[in-house]
């Protein structure tokens, strides 16, 4: 009981020392507890067949019912499954390639000033609105009218209707989420480049080190525990997507889903349509589809940074 009492008071007298710092997080603690901790009460709704009049309390109980919304129909859900992890996939690689290529890239421009331009010019599509997008990407694609059929017809060849070929989309996809997501992502790796010790670099420049080893062999390796710590973090996403990317710039054309539809977007289609729902239930089905996500993602983190943890513990996030 005296440990118990010591502990409880050198908390107090810690808490009382630290007061103006704790003062300072609590907006970020109480915003943290609005809006991640209090919303998963609402999970229950995927048990439930959720009306306006019973609310959530009230409102029947229908147990796993909900998810055979997305399990009922295994051709659909594999497509979209196969969807979603293969655009994670797909935009995880190419996008933290391009983010640390940018990042790299404007770390060791000479001309700083110009750096500085071309980041902030870089960072501006990340502002775009998906709509915005969809019209410029039409602009661009369209069938005959868009910029790239009128080249391709100039040259002598024919346009290509690509909202009518699934093939594509995957291509179009990937470079609209690398225009749109790079200046952003490169953030993080060139705050992370600016804090590293210059002496290493000074030291392999007197080794007569050139510029592509000191890349190689002193930046790349400094940066493998922020790439690690994103990658993990990032794999909570693993079975989300971006609606707007997804379902907006596609136009939600029918005979692109073979290569276009993920889960968020089909979910958005039953909200929108409630054809895949038969108009009834739609908040609780879709409510069992994003409790699925989450689940799926929080297994995949927990697993994989146990795994990290095994062979490089710094490079764990817990």
């Amino acid at each position: 009981m005296r440990m118990k009492g010591g502990s409880r008071m050198r908390l107090i007298r810690n808490t009382w020392k630290h007061r103006a710092l704790l003062m300072m997080a609590l907006p970020g603690i109480a915003l943290i507890i609005m809006f991640n901790y209090m919303p998963m009460y609402g999970q229950i709704i995927a048990f439930k067949k959720f009306n306006y009049i019973g609310g959530i309390m009230g409102s029947p109980w229908v147990g796993f019912d909900n998810f055979r919304f997305l399990f009922s129909n295994s051709a659909t859900f594999v497509r979209i499954v196969r969807n979603t992890v293969g655009y994670y996939a797909l935009f995880t690689v190419v996008g933290t390639v391009c983010n640390i290529a940018l990042a790299i890239g404007l770390y060791e421009c000479i001309f700083k000033k110009y750096a500085r331009i071309s980041q902030t010019l870089m960072i501006m599509p990340t502002f775009v609105s998906y709509i915005a997008v969809s019209f410029i990407l039409k602009a661009l694609i369209d069938s005959p009218n868009g910029m790239i059929n009128h080249i391709m017809m100039g040259f002598g060849g024919t346009p290509i209707q690509f909202y009518m070929k699934p093939q594509y989309w995957p291509m179009i996809l990937t470079l609209v989420n690398v225009w749109k997501g790079t200046g952003y992502g490169s953030i993080l790796y060139l705050s992370a480049l600016s804090g590293m010790d210059q002496e290493l670099f000074e030291a392999a420049q007197l080794d007569g080190a050139s510029k592509s080893q000191q890349i190689r062999y002193i930046t790349l390796p400094m940066l493998s525990s922020m790439i690690a710590i994103l990658l993990l973090l990032g794999l909570g996403g693993i079975m989300t997507s971006n609606t707007g990317l997804f379902y907006q710039v596609t136009r939600n054309i029918g005979i692109l889903y073979s290569t276009t539809q993920t889960i968020d977007a089909y979910v958005m289609n039953a909200l929108v349509g409630g054809a895949a729902t038969g108009g009834t239930n739609a908040y609780g089905m879709t409510a069992a589809v994003t409790l699925f996500q989450s689940f799926v993602g929080c297994v995949m983190v927990v697993s994989v940074n146990l795994i990290v943890k095994k062979f490089s513990p710094e490079s764990s996030i817990f």
